[in-house]
Order: C-alpha cells, then structure tokens, then sequence
C-alpha cells in the first residue's frame, strides 16, 4: 500500500472517531438552502431528459400450463420418470424461448409485414429522429427482436407463467406477444402427436418384453416351491413360533424347579435328621400327610399337657398319651425320610426332563431357521412376479391410453389474460428517476458541502468544533490595530485595558479557578502561526504578577521568538543545552526585563526532543521544576509537522489546544485531538485565538461594554 492511501486511510479513521450525528447535522443545518436546493435543480433536469427518452411499453399476458392429469397423450420420458413440477415448468419455458417457436412465430403470420406497417404509422420522438436511424423488419432482425424483447416468468410454487414483450410501440408490443402464444400452442399439439406416435410404438416393444420376463418368474417360483416342498409356509412358520416361545418357557420352568429342590436337598443335608430342622423346609411343611401328622402331634400334646394337671405321670391315661405322642413322632419321621426320598427322585426326573427339553427347543429352532431360509427365498420370486404384474398392467393401461390419444390434439394452455395494449410506458419512469435523481444529488451536493467544511472551511468560533467534545477555556479577540510601538508578544503589559488584555485576565482566572498550582500547563495547536507563543506568553505575564512563574520555549527546532524580541544579555543556552546535557538548569534561566517571569528558552542546538530524551526524564525534570515554581508555562510545538510535542505532552498535566478564528482548519484539528487520545492525553479545552468581535454576538458586545466602561472610569 502507498504512502498516499495510507495517508488517505489514516485520515477516515480520525474522522469516523471524531465525527457524530449532531455534527453533521450542524452542517446540514449550515448549508441546508444549497443542500436542498441543488437536488431539486438536478431532478428537474433529470426530468427533462427523461421526458425526452424514447418511451418503451409492455405488453404482458398470463397462462397456465395444466398437467396431463387424464394421461390422454403420453410423453416417452413419462414412462421412465417421474419429472417434477419444476421441471415440467422449466421445460415449458425453454420451448416458449426456443428458436422453433420463435421462427413459427413470423413465418406463419406474416408478421413482418404488420410490424412494418405499424412502424411506418408510428410518430417517432424528436430525440430520437435526431439520434437514431430508422429502421425497417425483416427476417435478419426480426428474430433477434423478438428473442432480446421477450421474457417468461414463472410465479413460485405454481403452474402460472406471466409472458411480457417490450417494444416501443404498444400495438408492436401486444401483436408480437398474442403471435408468440400462438405458435407455441401450435408447436405444443404437433409435438403431442409425434411424441403420442413414437410412445405408443416403444410402450407396446416393452409390453411384450414385460410379458415374457412376468411368465419367467411365475416359472421360477412354481420351480422353487416344488424344490423345496413349500405350498403357504405362513400358518406353518406361526405354529413353529409358538412351539420354541412353549419350549422356551418350560426349560426356564424347569431350571427354576431344579434350583428350589436342589436348595431344599442342601438344607436337608445340613439338618442331618433334625426334625425341627427339617420341619423349616417349605417344600416339606407344606405337604399335606405332614400338615395332618403336625396338628395331630400339636393336639396329643395339648391333651398331656390337660391330664399333668389330674394325673401324676404314672397314671395310664398319661402313659397313654405318652405313647401316643412316641408313636406320631416315628410316624412323622417316617413321612420325612419317604418325602426326602420323593424328591431326589423328582430331582433326578427334572433333570432328565431339562435335557429333553434342551434338545426340542434347539430342533425347533433349526427348523424354525430352515423354513425362514425357504420362505425369503420364495418371497424373493414372489416379489419379481408382483413387480413384473404391476409393470405389465401400467404399461398395459398405456397403451389402452396412447390408442385413445392417436386422434386428438388437445392444448395444456389456459389464457387467464390476453395480451393487452400497454398505455403506460415501462420505461422512463419519471417519477423513479425524479427520485433518485434527487437523492443521488442531495448526497452528493452533501458529501460536497461536508467535505469543503471539513478540508477548506476554517473554524470560526466554538459551534464549528463543538461536536469534538471539548470545552472552550478563553476567546482572545483580534487586534486589528496595534498602538504604535506595541507588540502583541507582551500585550498585556502594554495595553492592560485592551480586549485582549481582559481575555488573557479570564483566561488566567479560568485556569486558576478549576487548576491546581505547582503542574506544568502545555499550549498546542495543529500547525504553526496559530498563536501558541501570543497565548503562552501573555498567560505567563498576568500569572507572575501574584505567583512564581516559569515560561519554557518547547520549540527547540525553530529559533526562540521571545529569545529575539528581547535580546537576552545571559547567553544562547536553553531547553536544547539542558536536554543535551551542555548546560545547567540554572545558566539557561533568563528573567524577562520588566518583570518576575523566568523563563528558559529553546536554546541554540537542534534535534528531535525524542531521539534525546524519554518521557520519564521529561517528567522528573519538570517534577523539579513544580517545586520551584506555581505555574510552568511550556510553549510546544505544533503536533502535525513534528512529533516533539507528542513525547512532551505525556510529561506534563495540562493539555490546552490554541486555535486561531479563520485560519485554523477542522480536519488538522480532528486529527491533532486523536494524536493526542492514542498516547492517552486529554485536552482540556480549547483557546479560541484572534477571534473578530466587532460582530453583534455576545462575545463582541461584551468586550465593547467592558472598553467603553474602562474608558470612562479614567
């Protein structure tokens, strides 16, 4: 990228961070009379001209192409696919657009010859008369007529298609669109009966195929039945379903049985003949022989338990009862041991049992498997046989239709609306023009304007830069006639009562009202000659009068001008030769003749403040210096040409921006403020420089009351 687009680039970017609505608004407001009145004097020429153009009209009809719902002609590529809607339409149109259509339009209507008459009756503008050649119809460029001025659109998601033709003529327009139509119906019927012909030859070709490939599968899937022994395997396939889902169910009933006496047997083991013990196993207490001998038991030994009450224990009802008691007690075990032995035995059986039913489950799952085998075997044969029959029976139905259709040509064409004889011209539209043409010259007049205000227009008082944010410190009026033996340098010494004394008076008041004493107060401006030194030495004069001041000449690459005014006796050295190192603070300092004002100049050597200095030692010097001192005074260079005042700005506290009324530039300014933002220092405010107050506003009317009150006063 050049240096120039960078420049270029560079300068946007400053004027988009700097710019807002409310300023450009103010331009607007500015120059709304020129704003708003080009435009309006560039649309009515616009109008004009448009009047003159040559006016194009258009003739336009709409249509429907209807499907073949009732299948009564067939389309060859109908057989094979399945075309969408889109494409069906998107065909039409390219047959509507197609050179065939086109050339049937003029050969079979003698179009050309109505088209020449029509033209011959038509008046023929002035601007054209004088700019374009007339010229007659005939088969060389009557085709590219028609084929540049014809358009077809198709409304979405429908069967509607809208047809325009333009021309300079309506009655042109509406014969070529209504000629057009025609030739496409025409073209579409004699192309239904030559598609109808061919179909119906290729439809029966394959219908004798389809005929013999569905006999060849009835072949092959009476064959493969026969093979396998298969007739209707459904029902047989369900009932070998419900045998394994039976099979399975047994063998988990079985296993679930063999667990339960497997358990009961280990607790019987464990009890070791322990009736008690053997009386817990569920299976065994459950059984009735054993419920039966359990309450027998349980009522002898009520019965004992009654007679110990009468009788001692020899009587022979208790000894009866005694006995009794012995005898069940056998009994009981009797039964115990006869149902251990009932079921280990019914163990071993289940076992056997689960081995047998093991064995059915996975024969009928073999078989279950082989019949599924058999049965997608069949059904594959089975489906090429339907598929085939469905085949046989389309194309059957085919050719019933493609028979019915040799005799009739029918169009698919509806006319919802007829070429129509356009009134209004398509083009020029006057009122679009009028239009853009004004918007077009309202933002060029605009960006004109605002270009001027920002690169030509100087700042003439504060609303010119009001949208940067930045509050106004002090207008320092101009002084058109300097009392002989003046210098402006030191006016306020020379003429206190003077407008621009009494400026300075605020100024100084400003500064010590709202800033604290003992920082350092830098002056800038954008470019030289915008009365940065005026502004720094008289604001130095009327502090020294009640506080230590220090003015310091920062320009140490342009020789001192207050150095030169007064013709200091101390020496050349200054800021330069302290930077350098060449000389001391307290050699450099010069006292101002006729006051207290010290002062150090910029000195006799001259270099970049930044190839010689950092910001740190800047600052640490002028920290010295606010210890000596109330107020430091530091006149900096201008920050576009050099970048001096950049590095010595971070080094002080207070930033004030000097602008001089009709010679500062806005855009400089815009650019100088961001220079400053991007190293992070603030301009407090902005010195408004030999601003003209003999004008009525408020600014002139004061200071004329204040002089002519001082005026009185002596």
């Amino acid at each position: 990228m050049s240096d120039k687009n960078r420049k270029f680039l560079s300068t946007l970017d400053n004027l988009s961070e700097s710019l807002n609505l409310g300023y450009l608004w103010s331009i607007f407001l500015k120059n709304k009379k020129d704003i708003l009145l080009l435009p309006c004097i560039f649309a009515l020429f616009v109008f004009l001209i448009s009047l003159n153009i040559e006016k194009i009209y258009s003739s336009t009809a709409t249509l429907v192409i209807k499907g073949d719902d009732n299948k009564k002609i067939v389309n060859i590529e109908e057989v094979y696919t399945q075309d969408s809607q889109i494409n069906r339409i998107n065909n039409q149109i390219a047959i509507l657009k197609s050179e065939e259509v086109l050339e049937n339009t003029f050969k079979n209507n003698n179009l050309i010859t109505k088209f020449n008459e029509i033209h011959i009756s038509t008046e023929i503008s002035f601007y054209k008369r004088i700019f374009t050649k007339k010229n007659n119809f005939d088969e060389k460029n009557i085709k590219k007529y028609l084929k540049d001025n014809f358009t077809v659109t198709n409304i979405p998601r429908s069967d509607v298609l809208e047809l325009s033709f333009e021309s300079t003529s309506p009655k042109i327009a509406q014969l070529a669109l209504n000629s057009i139509i025609d030739s496409y119906q025409k073209y579409e019927i004699d192309s239904k009966v030559k598609i109808t012909s061919y179909a119906n030859q290729k439809i029966s070709e394959r219908l004798k195929e389809l005929n013999d490939q569905m006999n060849d599968s009835q072949i092959k899937l009476a064959t493969y039945k026969k093979t396998n022994g298969l007739v209707d395997t459904g029902n047989v396939k369900q009932i070998k379903i419900e045998e394994i889902q039976s099979l399975s169910k047994r063998v988990q009933d079985t296993e679930k049985s063999i667990l339960e006496n497997e358990a009961d047997l280990g607790a019987i083991k464990l009890a070791n003949g322990n009736v008690e013990e053997l009386l817990a196993i569920k299976d065994l207490k459950t059984r009735d022989e054993i419920k039966n001998i359990k309450n027998l038991l349980s009522s002898n030994q009520n019965n004992i338990n009654s007679l110990k009450l009468i009788y001692t224990e020899d009587h022979p009802k208790l000894i009866k009862a005694r006995e009794l008691e012995k005898l069940q007690n056998e009994q009981l075990k009797k039964l115990l041991n006869e149902n251990i032995q009932l079921k280990t035995f019914e163990l071993s059986n289940l076992m056997s049992f689960l081995v047998a039913s093991k064995k059915g489950l996975e024969s009928s799952t073999k078989e279950f498997r082989e019949l599924e085998d058999k049965e997608a075997g069949m059904l594959y044969f089975l489906r090429e046989v339907e598929s085939n029959q469905k085949l046989y029976e389309t194309f059957l139905q085919r050719v019933k239709e493609t028979n019915e259709a040799q005799n009739l040509q029918v169009s698919n064409i509806q006319l919802i609306e007829l070429p129509n004889v356009p009134i209004i011209p398509i083009f020029p539209n006057l009122l679009k023009n009028l239009v853009i043409g004004y918007i077009l010259a309202l933002f060029a007049s605009f960006s004109f304007i605002f270009y001027r205000e920002v690169n030509v227009e100087v700042v003439k008082d504060p609303s010119s830069v009001e949208h940067l944010g930045f509050q106004t410190l002090a207008y320092i009026p101009k002084v058109s006639n300097l009392k002989k033996g003046f210098h402006l340098l030191q006016g306020y010494l020379e003429d206190n009562n003077s407008n621009f004394s009494e400026s300075i008076r605020m100024l100084r008041t400003n500064l010590e009202a709202n800033y604290p004493k003992n920082k350092t107060y830098l002056i800038t401006s954008a470019n030289p000659s915008e009365g940065k030194t005026t502004v720094a030495f008289n604001l130095a004069l009327s502090l020294e009068k009640h506080n230590k001041v220090l003015l310091i000449e920062g320009d140490i690459k342009r020789p001192s001008v207050v150095k030169s005014y007064y013709q200091f006796e101390s020496g050349e050295t200054g800021l330069s030769d302290i930077i350098s190192g060449s000389s001391r603070f307290e050699d450099s300092l010069v006292r101002v003749p006729g006051t207290n004002l010290d002062m150090i100049t910029s000195g006799a050597n001259r270099f970049d403040i930044s190839d010689a200095v950092s910001v740190t030692q800047l600052k640490q010097f002028f920290k010295v210096l606010t210890s000596i001192y109330h107020y430091v005074i530091i006149d900096s260079p201008p920050i576009l040409p050099v970048a001096d005042t950049l590095v010595i700005s971070q080094a002080t506290d207070f930033t004030f921006f000097v602008l001089r009324s009709e010679q500062s530039r806005i855009l400089p300014t815009i650019i100088s403020a961001n220079k400053l933002k991007d190293i992070g220092v603030k301009i407090e405010g902005f010195i408004f420089n030999d601003m003209d107050t003999s004008l009525g506003n408020y600014y002139g009317e004061y200071y004329k009351d204040y002089y002519r009150y001082n005026n009185k006063a002596k």
